[in-house]
């Protein structure tokens, strides 16, 4: 079975690359599943598998485990299982196609906006996994197709360990991480391709309206005296810019 290259194909790998997997359940069925604690995120790479697939929209499910609510959707198709786990070099063609949508689904899988206020207000978009190949990857398709700088390198390596509330976290693979730092191509990056998720995105469009109305210094106080960071803080608790 083969599969016509498109622009939802394209979200799906990416997505897939991140966040996905083929599994198999009791009864031998193979599945294409994301399973991830954003129903934006969830919502997107189940539209764009079923059509994919040609078929009806599958119903997200919502599952809990050690207390987190995750979003699962779930589609059995064994053909486009094998496809996106045959490896990069036969899944490029469609990528080098459709990059922004590889790349959205990518970064909305494995990426963040982060902020610094440390000295001014810095904003960065980065992208951690542990396939360099994959990094290196959206790093030359980055670069070919937006003429955005970024740079990978290794962030940790097997075995670091780190606590995680009362829980001691081990790393079961080295870390690699892909930074994009330099200020228009990280506006470029937002405006191009950008995050599926809302909270995502507006993280980075808020910082990035603050930065050039106010500048780093200014910009790193409105930040740090109006954006909370409790649970279930939203963007209207920023001031307005001046």
């Amino acid at each position: 079975m083969s599969f016509h290259s498109s622009q939802d194909l394209s979200f799906v790998i990416g997505a897939f690359l991140g966040d996905g997997s083929f599994v198999e359940d009791s009864a031998y069925h193979h599945h294409v599943k994301l399973a991830v604690r954003d129903r934006e995120f969830a919502e997107a790479f189940n539209l764009c598998v079923g059509r994919v697939l040609n078929r009806q929209e599958n119903k997200i499910t919502v599952t809990h485990d050690l207390g987190k609510v995750y979003y699962e959707s779930k589609y059995s198709s064994q053909p486009l299982g094998f496809y996106l786990k045959s490896g990069l070099e036969n899944l490029r063609p469609v990528v080098e196609t459709y990059p922004r949508s590889f790349l959205r689904g990518l970064f909305s899988a494995d990426g963040c906006a982060s902020i610094s206020t440390h000295n001014g207000l810095t904003l960065r978009i980065l992208l951690g996994n542990s396939n360099p190949d994959l990094l290196h990857c959206a790093e030359s398709i980055l670069q070919s197709r937006f003429d955005i700088h970024s740079k990978t390198h290794l962030a940790r390596k097997k075995g670091a360990t780190w606590a995680f509330g009362k829980k001691t976290v081990i790393l079961r693979k080295d870390a690699y991480l892909l930074r994009i730092e330099r200020v228009n191509d990280v506006r470029v990056f937002v405006s191009e391709i950008g995050f599926v998720m809302r909270r995502k995105q507006e993280v980075a469009e808020r910082a990035i309206q603050l930065l050039k109305a106010l500048g780093r210094s200014k910009a790193a106080d409105v930040w740090k005296r109006y954006y909370s960071t409790k649970k279930g803080a939203r963007w209207s608790y920023l001031a307005p810019i001046e």
